[in-house]
């Protein structure tokens, strides 16, 4: 797919305070070269006006299930249909509560869920959800995004910050530069891992003492996630191999194979099935670095005063996949470090025979964003400070960074 395609973008806007940013997404994506329309709510119309929307599309914008009479284009007759039906990609955003609802539910009362129901099946779909926090955390609410999101539908945010309500949680848009950029990848970029198969391990492992208690951390899945998204919209066909996490940590599209394991001698015996077939292999899982050396085989009574665990390592699964891996194959490892201790990392890459480390702190572990170094094995001496970031770009980051260590070792003559 040429990076210059001109493609067919769908907006729908919502009516929420966030409103206003999706202006600018609306004009980035116009001066990217695509051709953007846009459909709003009437409740959207209360906090920007549809002409901002006519003028940086240069298109009429609609509003009004039913129109006026018109003899014009299909579009003035059947704002639901056109030109949703012919839509490359829909994006609705600001995502209100109500509108995940209505889209989940295949209601059609409005012309932005009407416009869901009439895209093609090879459509792009994505939500940006904004609300409150108290929304956001909602069951029924997470509830339609994880319906959402099983159907193909890509969420985007929402991030952490202040609200307009005056509160401080989950719940703001995501920022324009970041909702652009995962639409452009997804429908404009070259599809540079097409052919490709990458491995992804993500996570936490639970190793279990008795049938009901085990040792495991906080880990959610998310960085994991963002990886197996981002290399699924750059074209490769992604295996995901992952421990224990929520079902609205899971990554959602066609050509990502999800496996779910519990313990890391499972997360190494499916990782292993599947790694000779691979091209590149990712290892972002929180893997127990220890494990009960025995396991009852039933609850254990709580009457006793203490318990006295004998703990012995868990399979070093990346150490592993490395010593097995064929030619040609790059394997990224990362490092959680106290304090993003450098020489910990880079004992770490040389030890495991890796090609590249990301290096993290404790402080990662269940946020949306962190501070991340990046060392190759070329130049272990001289890290990478990529600062702070959320993690979907991270993962854009170490996508780059694995596609070129790709090209290095197709260059490289065979042993």
């Amino acid at each position: 797919m040429s990076a210059t395609l001109q493609r067919r973008i769908h907006c729908g806007i919502c009516g929420g305070i966030a409103a206003y940013k999706a202006a600018e997404v609306v004009s980035r994506l116009v001066k990217a070269g695509h051709d953007v329309s846009v459909v709003m709510t009437r409740a959207a119309c209360r906090f920007i006006a549809p002409l901002t929307f006519q003028a940086l599309t240069r298109r009429p914008v609609a509003v009004e299930m039913f129109p006026r009479p018109s003899q014009g284009r299909p579009e003035d007759i059947f704002p639901h249909i056109y030109p949703a039906t012919d839509a490359d990609a829909f994006i609705v955003l600001p995502a209100t509560a109500d509108m995940l609802a209505k889209l989940a539910h295949g209601q059609a009362d409005d012309l932005v869920s009407a416009a869901a129901l009439t895209l093609s099946e090879h459509a792009l779909r994505i939500i940006c959800p904004a609300m409150n926090s108290a929304m956001w955390n909602n069951p029924a609410v997470r509830r339609n995004v994880a319906s959402l999101e099983k159907d193909g539908w890509i969420r985007i945010g929402p991030n952490p910050g202040p609200l307009a309500c005056g509160g401080v949680g989950p719940g703001r848009l995501a920022e324009p530069d970041e909702i652009v950029s995962v639409v452009l990848r997804s429908i404009g970029a070259s599809p540079s891992l097409a052919n490709r198969s990458v491995l992804i391990c993500s996570g936490p492992t639970r190793e279990y003492f008795d049938t009901v208690r085990f040792i495991s951390n906080a880990s959610t899945g998310r960085m994991g996630r963002a990886i197996a998204e981002e290399a699924a919209a750059r074209g490769a066909h992604v295996t995901f191999v992952t421990g224990p996490v929520a079902p609205s940590q899971l990554p959602q599209r066609e050509n990502i194979e999800i496996i779910n394991v519990t313990s890391a001698s499972d997360m190494l015996q499916a990782a292993s099935a599947k790694a000779a077939g691979c091209d590149l292999i990712l290892m972002p899982a929180a893997v127990a670095d220890f494990r009960p050396a025995v396991k009852a085989d039933h609850k254990q009574p709580r009457h006793r005063k203490t318990v006295n665990l004998t703990l012995e390592p868990t399979p070093d699964i990346a150490a592993t996949l490395a010593a097995q891996r064929r030619q040609g194959q790059v394997l990224i490892g990362f490092a959680l470090q106290e304090n993003n201790d450098v020489e910990a990392a880079r004992r770490k890459l040389i030890e495991k025979k890796l090609d590249a480390v990301i290096v993290n702190s404790p402080a990662a572990v269940g946020a949306e964003e962190s501070s991340y170094l990046f060392l190759s094995a070329d130049r272990p001496q001289h890290p990478d400070d990529w600062g702070r970031l959320r993690k979907t770009e991270c993962a854009r980051r170490i996508l780059e960074a694995a596609e070129s260590l790709l090209a290095e070792k197709k260059r490289m003559p065979p042993e």
